[in-house]
């Protein structure tokens, strides 16, 4: 078996079976799906920091960046988030995240956007002002939909100063 240089490799498709089951989670229910790839849709490690999200978004307008299913978007809304702004490059997690976003009776719309983009050039191009920025980064992607690849111990500075230019003042 030769051993791959870190970084190399993806999480694969372990089946196809779509064992969806929904969750509970401080009163909000998401989609996880216990079959089909090791990620199961929700990071259990993340329960207090969404919990944390929800308690501080009231009247914020929140960024949530390699959004993967939406779950810390969810929790601002639910904690009343002015504006959200959603952004993975996956289709299938932005539609996860809209799935999620709809269990919970909450919509898109021009103030509650899912965007499906490159998070890195989205970040480099975006405009506007966040006091909430939620940045989760894979430790890397080397997905062809990409520009380039990422890799967080050599791009993590880059993308750190690029997001605190998006933090609103105070």
């Amino acid at each position: 078996h030769e051993k791959r240089p870190w970084g190399d490799g993806q999480y694969e498709r372990l089946g196809a079976s779509s064992t969806l089951v929904q969750v509970n989670e401080h009163g909000l229910t998401f989609e996880c799906n216990l079959s089909d790839y090791l990620d199961t849709g929700l990071f259990l490690d993340h329960r207090v920091t969404r919990a944390r999200v929800r308690s501080e978004a009231k009247g914020l307008r929140v960024l949530n960046l390699f959004a993967y299913t939406g779950s810390f978007t969810v929790h601002a809304r639910a904690g009343g988030a002015a504006e959200t702004t959603t952004v993975d490059l996956s289709n299938t997690y932005c539609e996860w995240a809209e799935r999620n976003l709809a269990l919970n009776g909450f919509k898109t719309d021009a103030k509650h956007r899912v965007v499906r983009d490159d998070v890195l050039a989205w970040v480099e191009a975006a405009r506007g002002q966040y006091e909430l920025i939620v940045l989760d980064p894979p430790s890397f992607s080397s997905s062809k939909k990409m520009g380039r690849r990422f890799e967080v111990q050599r791009d993590h500075r880059w993308l750190l100063e690029r997001t605190l230019g998006l933090l609103a003042e105070g």
